[in-house]
């Protein structure tokens, strides 16, 4: 039993290093994006949240934060997750036209580059509306559908369950990048 534990012990404190350095390494692409969020919260814009399949959750998850809080008390954001269109060829595009504005900010989570999200990013570009793309894969395969408004948090590894948890990770850094920005906070 002692065996497997620290087997257990061994993997969980390499699963959380990883985490760590994925964190670390898209910290400035977290806070580029923090402000693109919070700036178009503060022109009177909106928020829309979309995730591809399995990550609709943490787009849920942030649109709660967002309009709720993490840890420290402010007013609602204005920030809306949104729901796939039942049997809709282009998940999440029939909500972002009825719904996005120009200058308002698509925030969608995708678990692989931009599976699942593509017809949403094209909506919200159609909208003029900029996009933060929290994803994890290559670079080099998500940046031709962004355009150079757009920010991108890219999580560089291979491992849905780390890439998954470094994602919930990164939400919780962005509300808390915008939340210390709005309210002014320096601890």
């Amino acid at each position: 039993m002692s065996d497997i534990l620290d087997g257990l012990r061994r993997r969980l404190e390499q699963d959380l290093a990883e985490i760590g350095q994925l964190i670390d390494v898209t910290a400035p692409q977290a806070l580029e994006a923090a402000g693109v969020i919070l700036t178009a919260v503060l022109n009177g814009q909106r928020v829309l949240s979309c995730g591809a399949r399995e990550r609709d959750d943490l787009a849920h998850y942030f649109a709660r934060l967002m309009t709720g809080q993490l840890e420290h008390p402010r007013p609602g954001l204005p920030v809306m997750a949104l729901s796939e269109y039942p049997g809709g060829k282009e998940p999440f595009a029939r909500a972002i036209r009825a719904l996005g504005a120009q200058h308002d900010v698509l925030f969608a989570v995708s678990c692989n580059a931009v599976d699942g999200v593509l017809p949403a990013l094209r909506a919200a570009h159609e909208r003029d509306m900029q996009v933060v793309l929290l994803s994890a894969g290559s670079e080099d395969v998500i940046a031709p559908h962004l355009e150079s408004q757009d920010r991108l948090i890219c999580l560089p590894t291979e491992r849905p369950g780390i890439a998954y948890e470094a994602q919930v990770r990164c939400i919780h850094t962005l509300v808390d990048l915008v939340d210390r920005q709005l309210l002014g906070l320096t601890d």
